[in-house]
């Protein structure tokens, strides 16, 4: 077992780096920049993370451990399925809301070149979200909130409109907030139409 300060070493390197690799780049930012930013020496990101590529997976598995633990005591609350969709969509947008370097840098690795997306294997870190709410989307059609042959488009149209608000709030256009959550949900349930 890891003392506190050694957790804490860890998690400053962690931290730094999402940081960094989030504003410069993950090819642009060297090892020395993210120790110097953690405040401590070369050999410790190599004690707790081997390379910039084990701090990099290790930085994924850290900061959406808890996202996914989230999700699913959000899906274990007793509550109506309709409520249960607007808190699960919440929950992802207020991640990434508290979370925007972390945010920021997944959407580089994912849209980014190729030779970027074979650092990681993103969908390693986004099968658990995808199927949590895809249990969300289960609970909504048991509910008879959405037919039997929509489930897939629903799940994928909620993530569709997660990722847009994100990232619109990642450029600063849009904040993120419950309320939106409890849109996104109504319009793709219900329509877009008037009246």
């Amino acid at each position: 077992m890891c003392s506190l300060a050694e957790s804490t070493i860890a998690d400053r390197l962690l931290e730094a780096g999402v940081r960094l690799f989030a504003t410069k780049g993950y090819p642009s930012t060297s090892t020395r920049e993210i120790v110097e930013a953690a405040g401590v020496t070369k050999p410790m990101l190599y004690y707790y993370f081997q390379s910039k590529e084990g701090l990099l997976a290790a930085a994924l598995s850290h900061f959406l451990a808890p996202f996914h633990e989230r999700l699913r005591q959000e899906l274990a609350q007793q509550r109506d399925a309709y409520e249960q969709l607007i808190e699960v969509v919440w929950a992802h947008l207020d991640f990434c809301q508290d979370h925007k370097p972390l945010a920021r840098l997944f959407y580089a690795l994912y849209f980014g070149p190729d030779d970027q997306k074979s650092l990681v294997n993103l969908e390693e870190y986004t099968a658990p979200g995808h199927e949590l709410l895809m249990q969300a989307v289960e609970q909504a059609h048991t509910a008879g909130l959405v037919r039997p042959d929509c489930q897939h488009d629903l799940a994928m149209a909620l993530h569709g409109m997660i990722n847009i608000w994100v990232i619109a709030a990642l450029t600063g256009s849009e904040p993120l907030s419950r309320e939106l959550a409890q849109r996104i949900v109504n319009d793709l349930l219900r329509g877009y139409r008037s009246g």
